[in-house]
């Protein structure tokens, strides 16, 4: 099963000074979603936080873009349980294992 995946920023915090830079991003929450071809998806929300920052890569937190901060969190929050998660969502959706069932012997809603 092929599936697309994207990243969105949904959340950040900062520290206003560390390791002598300021406004440092410090922990990032994201939502990472996979869709496939037919157009059911799934999502994974997750956090982390970021380890200290290296002077020479370092952004600060105004000037970032979202493309900056997603390499941040790809480089700190591995996909592979993502992926699996979210294509198990994917394939619940397509085949569901735990549909709600009307019980058979309760009494069936009078058709008006």
């Amino acid at each position: 099963m092929a599936i697309t995946y994207t990243w969105k920023i949904t959340a950040m915090k900062k520290a206003p000074s560390l390791d002598g830079l300021s406004d440092v991003i410090t922990h990032v929450n994201f939502e990472y979603k996979g869709v496939d071809k037919d157009g059911n998806e799934g999502v994974f929300n997750g956090a982390c936080p970021l380890p200290g920052p290296d002077a020479k890569d370092f952004i600060k937190l105004a000037d970032a873009k979202e493309a900056d901060v997603i390499k941040m969190a790809q480089a700190n929050h591995p996909v592979e349980h993502m992926n699996d998660v979210i294509a198990k969502q994917i394939a619940d959706k397509i085949a569901p294992k735990n549909e709600e069932v009307d019980m058979p012997w309760a009494p069936k809603d009078e058709v008006k």
